[in-house]
């Protein structure tokens, strides 16, 4: 693993817009624990070195 860089490039996802469209996309329900491989080698390829998924909480029921 290569040192963590002075300055990282982060890639922001806005996560349940994310796993909404990956849900149509897929044709099935998506969540974080189902992600195919496939995105994640995507997202490995983007070249950023960290993702942070935003908005990631327990959703309440007013949320929802």
């Amino acid at each position: 693993m290569k040192p963590w860089p002075k300055y990282p490039l982060v890639y922001k996802i806005s996560t349940w817009v994310w796993l909404r469209e990956l849900s149509e996309r897929y044709e099935r329900p998506i969540t974080l624990s189902s992600i195919p491989a496939g995105e994640w080698n995507t997202l490995g390829s983007l070249g950023f070195d960290a993702v942070w998924f935003m908005g990631v909480w327990e959703r309440s029921p007013a949320g929802i």
